[in-house]
């Protein structure tokens, strides 16, 4: 199906590779834990037993039955549960229907450097389809630097045309088009639905540990 050449915003701005950064960074995911295991460790009483009597310390402070728990230890749980099976859904969503192109490979250019010294014409040319197909400008010029990726040109002819091609501006200028149009395109709902169970249960889990903050402060500075 044919698709208009004009890119949105969101589909310019907003991506696969966008979502392949989320969380990647090692600091980012030992700092979200940190509210948990400081939850876990100083301040819940339930498991205090289990700690050799570590746990409990914000109910041992005198203040602390005025800053009162927003949410008690079964709301907390089934927030953690709700926030983990919506960020679990988000990477199932991704590791589903994310292009290859862009879940494989770091960058468009780890991506180029490993295809390309296996590219046969018959690729080149089905590249050129998807190209043609979500960005008919760009297809056109492309059709206009190499006659060959036309389907009514002979494979075989197409090849030797291929292994002749000196001009390896065309070659990377095809693959770049084609994961741009991959990281852009593809699967477009899907893309909108894994980032926003992304976000759901970001700010799902996010809630336990903002209220329990709050009473934290609530009772420090109280």
């Amino acid at each position: 199906m044919s698709m208009s050449d004009q890119e949105t915003y969101l589909q310019k701005n907003f991506d696969w590779h966008i979502l392949r950064g989320f969380g990647a960074s090692k600091i980012a995911s030992v700092t979200v834990l940190m509210p948990f295991i400081g939850y876990v460790i100083l301040y819940n009483s339930q498991f205090t037993h289990w700690l050799g009597g570590l746990g409990g310390m914000l109910d041992q402070h005198d203040l602390s039955d005025s800053c009162t728990p927003y949410f008690n230890f079964f709301e907390r749980l089934n927030l953690l549960y709700c926030g983990l099976l919506s960020l679990g859904l988000s990477a199932l969503t991704y590791k589903l229907f994310a292009p290859k192109e862009v879940s494989h490979y770091r960058d468009v250019d780890e991506y180029i450097d490993s295809v390309r010294p296996n590219l046969t014409a018959r690729r080149i040319r089905v590249m050129y389809r998807t190209i043609a197909n979500r960005r008919p400008k760009i297809g056109q010029s492309l059709l206009e630097r190499a006659g060959w990726l036309e389907n009514t040109i002979p494979i075989s002819k197409a090849s030797i045309e291929f292994n002749r091609n000196e001009n390896d501006d065309l070659i990377l200028d095809i693959l770049r088009n084609f994961h741009q149009a991959q990281n852009r395109h593809y699967y477009r709902l899907a893309v909108v639905f894994c980032a926003f169970l992304f976000v759901l249960g970001t700010l799902v889990l996010s809630l336990p540990a903002i209220t329990f903050t709050m009473r934290v402060l609530c009772v420090i500075f109280a």
